[in-house]
């Protein structure tokens, strides 16, 4: 197998389940060097043991809550005291705390929560690393986003925190893009509607096939930024 990531360092946060772990396995295969982040200690370990033997088994961790203050500045240390440079983030951890229509239907505290790990966690870990990526060869952000955050879907009423919690990503992705030009890409990805704790078992898609989506969007030219990719193909905000 050609080794398309070969010598890239990876930091990966959400990486002890889903999508998280999929896109792990993914970039291991390909020789990438992932620091992975989760705030599940007893899970990280468990994944560990199996990523630690893919590819050159490249993978190192380390339990961070990415909700807590100092969790951007532990994660940027943790990658600099490894690397001293940055390649890739990639901003997959997030949540989805309510399946109600409406957000007088949510229960208390939903938005904050939700914009708490899917649009502030991202905001500051990312810059916190800008040192880091400066640092980098050809140095990328992805923001894991979501297809039911895009504009068409504004006006359904499912899910209402989530959905205001990446469009919002959607439009830090796009920001972030236009200030960090030319020196880093910021792009969003979309997995699709997967099977996982998050999306459920009645979701059409596998996160095998997330990972493989996002590796398409890992190998662009660097000079694609500010684009929204799903399956390999650019697709609305």
């Amino acid at each position: 197998m050609e080794r398309l990531l070969s010598g890239r360092r990876i930091v990966l946060t959400g990486v002890s389940r889903g999508v998280g772990l999929a896109l792990a396995r993914e970039f291991l295969k390909h020789g990438a060097s992932v620091l992975g982040i989760a705030k599940n200690r007893a899970r990280l370990e468990g994944v560990a043991i199996e990523l630690e033997q893919i590819g050159s088994g490249d993978f190192s961790w380390t339990a961070i809550d990415l909700a807590e203050a100092d969790a951007p500045t532990r994660l940027a240390a943790a990658a600099g005291e490894r690397w001293g440079a940055l390649d890739l983030l990639v901003n997959n951890a997030g949540v989805q705390l309510s399946h109600v229509h409406g957000f007088e239907h949510e229960p208390a505290g939903t938005l904050e929560q939700s914009m708490a790990i899917n649009l502030y966690a991202p905001y500051y870990a990312s810059l916190a690393c800008l040192p880091l990526l400066r640092r980098g060869h050809e140095p990328r952000i992805i923001q894991v986003g979501s297809g039911a955050g895009d504009f068409a879907n504004m006006s359904s009423p499912g899910i209402p925190s989530y959905r205001l919690s990446k469009w919002a990503l959607h439009g830090l992705t796009m920001l972030l893009a236009a200030q960090l030009a030319p020196e880093i890409a910021v792009n969003a990805f979309d997995p699709g509607w997967v099977k996982t704790d998050l999306g459920g078992p009645r979701a059409p898609g596998t996160v095998a096939e997330a990972a493989d989506g996002a590796l398409k969007l890992a190998l662009l030219p660097f000079s694609v930024t500010g684009k929204f990719y799903k399956n390999g193909s650019e697709i609305s905000f």
